[in-house]
C-alpha cells in the first residue's frame, strides 16, 4: 500500500511526483498517441446502400432529422438541396441554417407541393415521404419546379435578411399562403404581413395585462398558440385560414384607401 499519497505507480516505473493528475494525463496521453484509428472504404454499385449505411450508423450522433434525411436514398434528398440553394434561402430568409435548418425548410415545401395540401412536418411525416416518393422522380421534379417558381415571387416579396423570415416555423405557411394569391396581391404582402405582427404583439400585451379584456382578438390569440405546434397539420391549417381572412380584409381596405 501507498502511504505517501503524492506517490503513485507507473505501469513501467515509479515515480514520485507533485500532482498525481500529471501522470494521469501522460497516461491518457500514451493511450491516445498508441492508438491507431481504422480506416475503411466502402464501394457499391449504386449510392443507395452507400447512404443506408451513413444513416445506420449516425442515430449515435448528435444530428439533427434534416441532416440525416439529407443522407436518405431517393430523389427527395437531392431536390430538398435544390430548392435550398435558392436565392430566398441565400439573400432573404433570416432563421439560421447552420444544421440543415434550410433542407429542412426545402422539404416541407416540396412536401407540400408534392401532396397538393398542408401535411404534418414531424421528423416521421418528412421521412415517411422520402421514403414514399422514392420512386417517382418525375413527380417529386415536377413539384420542385413548383417550389421554385412560388420561392421566385417570395423573393420579389421580401426584403434582404428580412425579420418577417427569422422564423422556420412559419416559413412553410406563408409559403402556402403566398402560393395562393394572385400576383396582384404580391404588392400588399409584405406590409399585411407586418401589421400582423404589429397587431399581434399590441394583442398580446392586452391578453397579458387583463386576460379578461373583451376587446382581445381571439383569432390572433389562436393563431399564437398555433405557431407553438408548427409541425401539426391542423397548426398548419389554422394559420393559413387566418393569414388568407385577414388578408381579404386588409386588401378590401387597402383598394377603398385613395
Amino acid at each position: 500500500m501507498v502511504r505517501d499519497r503524492q506517490a503513485v505507480f507507473d505501469r513501467f516505473h515509479i515515480e514520485r511526483i507533485r500532482r498525481p493528475q500529471d501522470l494521469r494525463g501522460r497516461f491518457y496521453l500514451g493511450r491516445f498517441t498508441a492508438s491507431q484509428p481504422e480506416a475503411m472504404r466502402v464501394v457499391g454499385k449504386s449510392d443507395v446502400p452507400i447512404h443506408e449505411l451513413f444513416v445506420r450508423l449516425n442515430p449515435s450522433k448528435p444530428l439533427t432529422g434534416a441532416e440525416i434525411r439529407n443522407a436518405m436514398s431517393g430523389p427527395a434528398p437531392q431536390l430538398f438541396r435544390q430548392i435550398a440553394r435558392h436565392d430566398l434561402f441565400l439573400e432573404n430568409v433570416a432563421f439560421t441554417m447552420t444544421r440543415g435548418q434550410d433542407l429542412n425548410a426545402a422539404a416541407k415545401l416540396l412536401y407540400f407541393e408534392y401532396s397538393g395540401a398542408t401535411k404534418e412536418t414531424k421528423k416521421g411525416s418528412l421521412d415517411q415521404f422520402v421514403t414514399d416518393s422514392v420512386r417517382d422522380t418525375k413527380g417529386l421534379e415536377l413539384a420542385a419546379r413548383k417550389v421554385v417558381d412560388v420561392l421566385d415571387s417570395m423573393s420579389e416579396i421580401f426584403l434582404p435578411g428580412d425579420k418577417l423570415l427569422s422564423s422556420a416555423g412559419v416559413f412553410a405557411v406563408y409559403y402556402w399562403f403566398i402560393r395562393s394569391r394572385s400576383t396582384g396581391d404580391f404588392p400588399f404582402i409584405r406590409e399585411f404581413l407586418v401589421r400582423l405582427d404589429s397587431e399581434r404583439r399590441a394583442n398580446r400585451a392586452r391578453a397579458t395585462a387583463d386576460p379578461n379584456d373583451e376587446d382581445l382578438d381571439q383569432e390572433l390569440l389562436q393563431y399564437d398558440r398555433l405557431n407553438r405546434s408548427t409541425g401539426d397539420v391542423k397548426s398548419h391549417e389554422g394559420r393559413f385560414r387566418s393569414l388568407t381572412r385577414r388578408f381579404s380584409k386588409f386588401a378590401r381596405q387597402a383598394a377603398a384607401t385613395p
